[in-house]
């Protein structure tokens, strides 16, 4: 007895290939939804990205460090500034520990400062404010006294009430042991100009008030005798 066959295959095996080819179809189906799958992840991970960066590039971005002045290096100053590109609303300031100076003169204790013990209403985009901090040199002077390092906590939040919450470290060692080219700028030329006009105010030929002196003595050559010049 034999199997009927088609072109050369038995019935089995024409039931074996459609079973081999359906399987393989179906494998291809399957590879191309998982191609299209992570294609779509893909691109919708590359329009959140996208958002995100939107978002980061119009948003106000608040930071807290410290500069050097513009008189004199040695000088510091505590500066809040807004590098973001819209306002910053109910900006709060926190520093932990509370920063010292190491001489309060006058009774103007930093760490009492406005701008980080109460909200600050709004800081512009590119505004800052700033309070002098310290003087490096006599920082040094009591160095293991004070602090070196606070942590930063400021929250805030944009025209659209997205609040932002940050947290960051301010390190008064960064610049330890730089050196730097002293600028000579208009504030020493206007020192200079002031210890100029303190000593010509004190000059008795300009100021009218300081008393002057003249001391003026009188020579008159002797005479010689008519019989010496004989």
């Amino acid at each position: 007895m034999t199997d009927d066959t088609w072109l050369g295959f038995t019935e089995v095996q024409w039931t074996g290939l459609y079973t081999f080819f359906t399987g393989g179809l179906l494998l291809v189906a399957v590879v191309a939804a998982l191609v299209a799958w992570a294609q779509v992840s893909a691109m919708r991970e590359q329009r959140a990205e996208a958002r995100r960066a939107a978002q980061e590039a119009s948003r106000p971005y608040v930071i807290v460090t410290t500069e050097p002045t513009r008189v004199d290096r040695h000088l510091f100053d505590l500066v809040v500034k807004n590098i973001g590109r819209r306002p910053a609303h109910d900006v709060r300031v926190k520093l932990d520990p509370k920063p010292v100076r190491a001489d309060e003169r006058g009774g103007a204790v930093i760490g009492d400062v406005k701008m980080l013990n109460e909200p600050i209403a709004m800081i512009a985009p590119g505004q800052e404010l700033r309070t002098f901090f310290d003087n490096s040199i006599e920082r040094e002077e009591r160095r293991g006294e004070l602090p070196t390092s606070h942590r930063v906590h400021v929250t805030y939040s944009d025209s659209s009430k997205e609040v932002y919450d940050e947290e960051s470290v301010l390190d008064l060692d960064a610049l330890r042991d730089t050196m730097f080219a002293k600028e000579m700028t208009v504030h020493h030329l206007a020192k200079k100009l002031e210890k100029t006009n303190q000593l010509l105010a004190r000059s008795p030929v300009i100021n009218p008030r300081s008393a002057l002196s003249v001391d003026a003595t009188l020579y008159a050559p002797p005479f010689e005798d008519d019989e010496d010049q004989e």
